[in-house]
C-alpha cells in the first residue's frame, strides 16, 4: 500500500503544479470537439437540403409557380403578419379609460390605418375568396381610419381591430403555401 503512495504522490504534485495548463489544455480540446461537431452538422444539413431541393425540382407534379407571383405573395403573407402582430398589441393595450392621443393603442391603431394593402398585389391564381377578403380588409382599414378621425368609442374600434385580426388571418392562411406532402411508395 506504502508503494502505492509512493508512486501516485508525485503524479499528484506534479498535476498540482500544472494544473492551471492542464485545465487550458482540456478546454482546447473541447472547443476542437465542438467545433468540429457543429461543421459535420452543417455539412450534413446542407448536403440534405441540396438532396431535397433537387428531389423538389425533379418532381414534376408540383405546379411551378412564377418567381415574381411567389415573392408578391410572401411579401404579402409578411405584411398581413406584421398587420396581426400590431392588431394584438393594440387589443392588449386599448382600455375604456386609456388616452386618445397619447396612448400606445392609439400609436398602433395609427400604424395599422397607415398600412396600405393595396402596394401588394395578389397572385394571379389567387382564389375569388382572397379577393374577398382583400376587398374585406380595405374596408375595414377605411373603417378604422374613419373612428380614429372622429375620435371613436374604445368599443367600436376593439370591434374592428378583431374583424381586421380574423381576415387577415385568414387571408393568409389562403395565401400561404400548402405543405408538400410526400407520397408513400407502396413496398409490397
Amino acid at each position: 500500500m506504502d508503494a502505492l503512495q509512493d508512486t501516485l504522490y508525485p503524479a499528484y504534485l506534479w498535476a498540482q503544479q500544472w494544473q492551471m495548463l492542464l485545465a487550458g489544455v482540456l478546454v482546447v480540446v473541447a472547443a476542437l470537439i465542438v467545433a468540429r461537431a457543429t461543421l459535420k452538422a452543417a455539412e450534413i444539413n446542407s448536403a440534405s437540403r441540396s438532396r431535397s431541393d433537387a428531389r423538389e425540382r425533379s418532381d414534376l407534379r408540383q405546379s411551378a409557380r412564377p418567381a415574381g407571383a411567389s415573392a408578391v405573395s410572401t411579401e404579402l403573407i409578411g405584411t398581413l403578419e406584421q398587420l396581426r402582430s400590431m392588431i394584438r398589441s393594440a387589443l392588449a393595450s386599448l382600455t375604456l379609460t386609456s388616452e386618445k392621443e397619447n396612448g400606445p393603442a392609439y400609436f398602433l391603431c395609427q400604424r395599422i390605418a397607415h398600412l396600405r394593402l393595396e402596394r401588394f398585389a395578389l397572385p394571379q391564381n389567387a382564389a375569388k375568396s382572397a379577393h374577398e377578403l382583400r376587398a374585406a380588409l380595405s374596408e375595414q382599414l377605411e373603417s378604422l381610419r374613419q373612428h380614429l378621425k372622429k375620435d371613436g368609442s374604445p368599443t367600436e374600434i376593439s370591434q374592428i381591430l378583431v374583424q381586421l385580426n380574423a381576415n387577415a388571418r385568414n387571408l393568409a392562411n389562403i395565401l400561404a403555401p400548402a405543405p408538400v406532402k410526400r407520397q408513400q411508395s407502396d413496398a409490397g
